[in-house]
């Protein structure tokens, strides 16, 4: 496998999307360097968790090209919110159908890497997928979480610049979210988006995901990158929070995520 090859057709793929137009492409770099660190992320993963051989080299192509559609859906639709456009996903398998790739792997193994980007976003998948799909879209699924903390992070804790907000236009009040996000995250580690109100509940939406990481790994890169002390001082001061907190934490060690 020649990983510098990949690497090289999604920057030139990403730039032929750019067009001097400050907004666009800043959406368009922001895409860019998030793909390379769930590629970073991914490849974390797979290593600490000793995924070896072929599958190990299928998991890092599907972190890869995980994203591949954003860059044609916001050209096309100025937007990343699927709901307003159409599904990135789906969007990356047509892209990667379009495109003359690097060899190194057979037609079957490409069908196995547009099938998890075709599925790496969706809400829930098949628990009956088979390996090495099942891997492939376990790891780039958990890879993709872990820079979205660090995105979204990043982004609450700096001044918001105008056009550029990922939070897709949530309202912002450093005290308040929403009860029926914060009681379906603590009841079933999970909601749907459509209950986000602040941007306070998209905090709580990601801390959801923490229960649904397939990897220990996953985990501990979560608590060593202080990300998860992070979330929690970003959410209001709240009794239900510093439950929230005990549950997750108590999960993570339970995981063997954290020695505490």
């Amino acid at each position: 496998m020649s990983l510098p090859a990949h690497e090289e057709l999604i920057r030139e793929f990403a730039e032929k999307h750019l067009t001097g137009e400050e907004n666009n492409d800043y959406h368009i770099r922001l895409k860019l360097d998030h793909t390379m660190r769930v590629l970073d992320n991914a490849r974390a993963i797979i290593e600490a968790e000793k995924i070896t051989g072929r599958t190990g080299e299928l998991a890092v192509m599907a972190a890869l090209y995980h994203d591949i559609g954003r860059f044609p859906q916001f050209a096309r639709y100025r937007t990343f919110r699927d709901a307003e456009s159409v599904s990135h996903g789906r969007m990356g398998v047509l892209a990667l159908r379009g495109l003359d790739l690097p060899g190194g792997f057979s037609p079957a193994e490409w069908r196995l890497i547009r099938a998890a980007v075709g599925l790496h976003n969706a809400k829930d998948v098949n628990p009956r997928l088979r390996p090495p799909l099942a891997t492939m879209v376990d790891v780039t699924r958990d890879a993709d979480k872990l820079d979205i903390f660090t995105v979204i992070l990043d982004y609450m804790e700096q001044p918001h610049t105008p056009g550029r907000a990922v939070l897709f236009r949530l309202k912002t009040d450093p005290t308040r979210c929403t009860p029926a996000v914060l009681n379906a995250v603590l009841s079933a580690g999970s909601c749907d988006y459509s209950l986000l109100r602040y941007e306070k509940d998209f905090l709580l939406l990601m801390t959801g995901w923490i229960f649904s990481l397939t990897y220990a790994t996953s985990g501990r890169l979560l608590l060593e990158r202080g990300l998860v002390a992070r979330t929690f001082a970003l959410l209001p001061e709240i009794p239900e929070s510093e439950i929230l907190k005990a549950k997750v934490l108590d999960h993570l060690h339970a995981r063997g995520s954290a020695n505490f």
